[in-house]
Parts: structure tokens; C-alpha cells; sequence
């Protein structure tokens, strides 16, 4: 794989708090329309990593690579390619469900955005609360309201952060089959996951953080890991 197909990817990664590291270093990389989970026990870093990736959170050492230039969180490039879901997604309380989707809509200069909100609106069967404000709205709801304004705008890399939570089967399954049509547009995964059907229909490896232990290891193997 040459430098030029890998649109994200890690170096020697140290992710931790205050100087202390959590895991051993943590190397990946994700070549363009591939799918990446990251796995694990609960306070394995998972978490941390994505922030760590996203610039949200400093790396003890160690640097992140996109599209073969080091890590700009600020960057007009990245964010212009980049959609990210995490689970303390923050809200504006003074809008609606239907006004964030139009913000963000609107905001990447989504011609016919009107259309494109109502089709998100649903897709995550939220047609019955547009009117809502984040405080009044179910956590699953938020949580299908963060995933809506997230995969609403365009983007080449897609950074979801346990996706299916709060989600019933329904909408799960609705979800990973979008997730497969992203992929197929060339659109690349990088999700932090607890769903072995995700893993297995969505993605092609996972990062195992387990303990201070990181491996990489294929799809198929991650989703056994998580069923045993």
C-alpha cells in the first residue's frame, strides 16, 4: 500500500493523560474506502484514541497522519473531509432537531438541503420530534440525532464512536447498510464498537486494546473476540 492510499493513520501513538500512557504505542493505518474498528474493554482507551486522533485530546507521544501530511485539527482540509459522531456530542439547546440538521446541512452548502434533512429525519425516525429541543428528546433519540448530522454533510472519512448504542435492531440494521453504500462511494470507516455485526458486515480489521496490549487483527477474529 503506498502513502498516497492511506488516508489516516497512526505512528507510534501514545495515548494517555498527563504524560501517563495507557496502552503500549499504537500504530494503523486506513486506506481509502476500508472500514478500521477499535475494540475493547470498557476504559481500554478507545475512546481516548479517537479523541486523541480527532486533536480533542494531546497524544502523550507518537503523531497522526491524514492523507500523508501530519495531524491539522484546525485545518480547513480536514474538516471539510471529515464526519465525526462521538458519544459527548454537544448540542446548541436553543435549536430544534430539524434546525441542527439544517445548520450542518446548510453550513456544507448542501444545495437541496431541505430535502436532505427530511431524509435524515426519516431515516432515524425522528419526523415526530423536528420540533424538539436536544433537552426534550430521549438519549437514543440524541444519539440519532448526532449520527444524522454527522452522516447529513459530505465526507471522505466517517469517525463514529459506538454508533449502536442506544439504537434498536431496526435502526441498526438500517444503519450498517448505509455504512456499506459509504464504503462503496470510497468512503472510509474508522469506528469505535461493542456489535460483532457491525464488525463483520461494516469492517475489514480491528485494533484490540486490551490491557496495555494492542494488536491488530482481521474482522471475523474482532467479532469473536467481543461474542466470547
Amino acid at each position: 500500500m503506498s502513502s498516497g492510499d492511506r488516508q489516516i493513520e497512526t505512528d507510534e501513538l501514545l495515548i494517555g493523560y498527563a504524560g501517563q500512557a495507557l496502552c503500549e504505542p499504537i500504530s494503523f493505518s486506513v486506506q481509502t474506502g476500508a472500514g478500521l474498528g477499535i475494540i475493547g474493554p470498557n476504559g481500554s482507551g478507545k475512546s481516548s484514541l479517537i479523541r486523541t486522533v480527532l486533536g480533542l485530546q494531546p497524544a502523550v507521544s507518537g503523531t497522526v497522519i491524514y492523507c500523508g501530511s501530519p495531524f491539522d485539527e484546525g485545518s480547513a482540509r480536514f474538516r471539510q473531509a471529515v464526519a465525526v459522531q462521538v458519544t459527548d456530542g454537544v448540542f446548541f439547546e436553543e435549536l430544534t432537531v430539524a434546525e441542527h440538521l439544517e445548520m450542518v446541512a446548510r453550513g456544507h452548502r448542501i444545495k437541496a438541503w431541505q430535502a436532505a434533512v427530511d431524509n435524515e429525519l426519516e431515516f432515524f425516525e425522528l419526523t415526530e420530534v423536528t420540533q424538539h429541543l436536544p433537552q426534550e428528546l430521549s438519549s437514543g433519540q440524541r444519539r440519532k440525532l448526532l449520527l444524522a448530522a454527522a452522516l447529513i454533510r459530505p465526507a471522505s472519512l466517517l469517525i463514529l464512536d459506538e454508533p449502536e448504542q442506544r439504537l434498536d435492531q431496526r435502526i441498526r440494521t438500517k444503519l450498517y447498510r448505509r455504512l456499506r453504500q459509504l464504503r462503496a462511494k470510497q468512503v472510509t470507516l474508522l469506528v469505535v464498537t461493542h456489535d460483532p455485526q457491525l464488525i463483520r458486515e461494516c469492517l475489514d480489521e480491528v485494533v484490540l486494546l486490551d490491557g496495555d496490549q494492542v494488536q491488530t487483527i482481521d474482522a471475523q477474529s474482532g467479532a469473536l473476540w467481543l461474542e466470547r
